[in-house]
């Protein structure tokens, strides 16, 4: 990396990094000092409060020795900067884990087992999930609540209205269709929810013997084809705010919010579908029409064989899905003496990837 000083300016400096030119504020340099009295040493938390720091701070003089940037402020105060820390900030911290889009064709299925977990197991266990939206993890115990005992080793369980780790089998009086023995259509999980839960752990103690196979989709791949093809159609999903709504004896749930999800780089971070609880919400008849013609393509993408997998878990089997990028479905299935046995647990995504970025 070639690092140039190129012009001091007082307010700001101008450097070099390869052959791009960034522009650095006074402000925003003292602000991101590690110095002892700027910034606690362990915490790195601020131990000044930045917005008294004085707006007509200037730079006396930059130095540049070797890999770190030596400033000189006005307020007779030298502070030094790591290159690295400055290109890190000047770029944007990039993922742990660079996302593989898949279809049918190219996809294959990640696998881990779980008699060898480790820490170097569980990184690659993860890793999987960042990099494909999901995981097969065998041999979890096969007990009621086995699937905690990978679930713990990352982070706590999301409790919901339905608790913390739940049942999914067939019962009389289902209160989700999950609880039946009806195929479900590819889905994401409660978009009514803020924020929604950002993984599934989804452990078969036993399955059916005809049908109950799992169908997943990697939605990012399917959002990219959208934009790729039907840009219209992309445009109005990911600004046309919809409507999702749960509602029981115990709870009163709902979210606005878009089926395609952007971030400030206009890179998809997250991606809704729903059937069963979305309810659209009033708009002009325009905003109807486009909002119904682009979901019905979304949805055609969405169910598209090519852009599925099919996995039937057996007993210890347990899929980790990313739930803002992987549509997961089930077909059908023949319950024979109630024995198809399911748990699922959720877990928020920032406590799943605080442990991937620590574990690494």
């Amino acid at each position: 990396m070639k690092f140039r000083i190129l012009r001091n300016k007082k307010k700001s400096i101008v450097i070099g990094i390869n052959k791009k030119e960034y522009e650095l504020q006074a402000n925003w340099l003292y602000e991101h000092s590690k110095d002892k009295l700027i910034r606690d040493a362990y915490t790195n938390q601020l131990l000044i409060e930045a917005a008294e720091i004085p707006k007509n701070l200037k730079i006396n003089q930059a130095i540049l020795n070797k890999n770190c940037l030596q400033i000189c402020f006005s307020n007779k105060t030298t502070h030094k900067y790591a290159i690295s820390y400055l290109y890190n900030q000047i770029n944007g911290q990039k993922n742990v884990t660079e996302k593989f889009l898949w279809d049918n064709k190219n996809s294959i299925i990640p696998k881990y087992d779980f008699l060898k977990i480790n820490d170097k197991v569980l990184y690659k266990i993860m890793s999987a999930v960042e990099k494909y939206g999901f995981c097969l993890v065998k041999n979890i115990p096969n007990k009621r609540n086995g699937l905690n005992e990978l679930m713990k080793l990352i982070g706590p369980v999301k409790k919901t209205n339905w608790g913390g780790i739940a049942d999914v089998t067939s019962i009389k009086k289902a209160y989700d269709l999950t609880m039946t023995t009806r195929g479900l259509e590819n889905h994401t999980d409660n978009p009514y929810r803020f924020p929604t839960q950002g993984y599934i752990f989804l452990h078969c103690i036993e399955n059916a013997e005809k049908g109950g196979s799992n169908t997943i989709a990697d939605g990012f791949k399917i959002a990219e084809i959208l934009k790729k093809r039907y840009r219209n159609h992309y445009n109005t999903l990911t600004t046309f705010n919809t409507f999702f709504k749960y509602k029981d004896d115990k709870a009163h749930l709902e979210y606005s919010c878009k089926l395609i999800e952007l971030d400030d780089n206009k890179k998809i971070q997250q991606i809704r579908y729903n059937n069963r609880t979305e309810v659209i919400p009033y708009a002009s008849p325009l905003e109807i029409s486009r909002y119904v013609e682009a979901r019905s393509k979304f949805w055609e993408l969405i169910k598209n064989p090519l852009n599925n997998i099919k996995i039937k878990q057996k007993s210890g089997d347990m899929l980790i899905l990313d739930n803002y990028r992987v549509l997961h479905g089930r077909s059908e299935y023949t319950e024979i003496n109630n024995r198809r046995y399911f748990r699922q647990g959720y877990m928020d995504r920032d406590i799943f990837l605080s442990k991937l970025k620590t574990i690494n």
